[in-house]
């Protein structure tokens, strides 16, 4: 067992090479054909499919018994049933509403949402940071702040007269 660590054989090195220079072209004719939306971490459904990518390129490159023309109709596949979930998401609000989560206020007029907070686990010290982060030594300055649906935290800075536009459709208000 202890001969095979290091080195097993020539053959499956060179499978993997082969396989390499194979099987991570395909990945990106297939990504540049769908469209960059493929590339985007906004809902979980996305998320999915970024991690399966790299879970089934590494099997297409590491196991000898998948096939190139297996790892290729699986990544195929993968991206058709990620462009046809989006298509649906676009064209059904219901089902978008399924599976996509809506963004919640945490913080908004000088209010702390601890319920959402607790629910998103969530402490005010991350909040703190994130306020920091956008160069703020106060919540005097912040007008809410967001749990986006893609799971980042927007900041909405207090600005006269503003309208708020960009808040229609949080969960709070």
């Amino acid at each position: 067992m202890l001969d095979t660590v290091l080195f097993d054989n020539w053959k499956s090195l060179l499978r993997a090479a082969v396989m390499c220079l194979l099987a991570y072209p395909f990945l990106i004719f297939v990504l540049r054909v769908f469209g960059k939306r493929t590339l985007t971490n906004v809902n979980m459904f996305d998320f999915i499919i970024t991690v399966t990518y790299g879970a089934t390129l590494s099997s297409i490159l590491t196991n000898d018994k998948v096939s190139l023309a297996e790892g290729a109709v699986i990544l195929f596949m993968l991206t058709l049933l990620q462009m046809i979930i989006a298509k649906a998401a676009k064209n059904s609000k219901r089902f978008s509403d399924i599976i996509k989560a809506s963004p919640s206020f945490l913080y908004n007029d000088g209010e702390f949402y601890e319920k959402e907070m607790q629910k998103q686990r969530i402490l005010i010290d991350d909040l703190r940071s994130k306020v920091r982060k956008e160069g703020m030594a106060s919540f005097e300055n912040v007008a809410a702040i967001v749990l986006e649906g893609d799971g980042s935290l927007s900041i909405i800075k207090k600005e006269e007269g503003s309208s708020k536009a960009a808040l229609v459709g949080v969960k709070g208000e």
